[in-house]
């Protein structure tokens, strides 16, 4: 889905990680604190969705197409994410709660059914652990390794087409291992500072294959208090029995950070 945009965002993401090497000299500082470092960061993802969702098992499966840049407000009921880090050292662990719930109406392709009303309550939680390969100055590459598991409920309204109007909702859980690299650093002297992540998992444990990266411009106001703003892609790809999850998420990121 999306290829030529897949391929932007992994490009600028390990552009953001091969500029983060570049700016480090023959050897990695590390942070040796002997005390543990917090930070707190809620962010809103205006996060559309395109891609299928089971129906009836001898039925295709249902488009779900919502561009984060037509109308995303209209379409997005609630929404709720946190990212919270914990850090001593070279090592951490982070925490990563992301809730969705987003409806949309479409026309449909087949001549079962006229149209179908969508809505997707998706909880996205992750947790992994942390470690920090490279540091210098305000620069920073972690390694990343742990679990995400997702909550998906999909209830589907289908007119009347060839076929009278049905209703459906499907609901699953899975777990899926995921390993990344996650970074920053910053523009010149000034405040202004570029993050990324990218994250790859599933590998057939619970979903196909899933990759979430982001990308974001930054300012640090102060010590503890930032600001950022991006562009994160989310795709996973899970099927099992007569349930079906082919969907890309993405959409605009605003953030906000508080270091303690």
């Amino acid at each position: 889905m999306k290829i030529p945009i897949l391929k932007g965002i992994l490009m600028v993401v390990f552009g953001a990680f091969s500029t983060i090497f570049f700016c480090f000299s023959s050897y990695a500082e590390t942070t040796r604190s002997d005390k543990w470092n917090f930070q707190l960061a809620p962010y809103a993802w205006l996060a559309g969705q395109n891609g299928k969702v089971a129906t009836l098992p001898s039925l295709p499966p249902a488009d779900i197409e919502v561009d984060f840049y037509d109308d995303i407000l209209g379409n997005i009921n609630g929404a709720i994410m946190l990212v919270g880090e914990a850090r001593k050292g070279r090592y951490g662990v982070v925490m990563d709660i992301a809730y969705n719930d987003i409806e949309a109406e479409e026309s449909t392709s087949g001549p079962f059914f006229s149209s179908v009303e969508s809505r997707t309550k998706s909880w996205i939680v992750s947790a992994a652990g942390l470690y920090r390969l490279v540091e210098k100055d305000r620069a920073f590459l972690d390694v990343v390794g742990g679990i995400r598991y997702w909550s998906v409920e999909s209830k589907l309204s289908l007119e009347a087409g060839l076929l009278p109007a049905r209703k459906i909702s499907n609901k699953e859980d899975w777990v899926d291992p995921l390993v990344g690299l996650k970074g920053l650093t910053p523009i010149g002297e000034s405040k202004f500072f570029v993050s990324g992540a990218l994250a790859i998992g599933g590998f057939g444990v619970g979903s196909d294959f899933m990759w979430d990266a982001n990308i974001n411009l930054g300012y640090q106001w102060t010590k503890r208090f930032s600001t950022t703003f991006g562009y994160r892609y989310l795709d996973v790809d899970y099927e099992a029995d007569d349930f079906l999850y082919d969907v890309a998420q993405d959409g605009l990121v605003l953030g906000l950070s508080w270091r303690f």
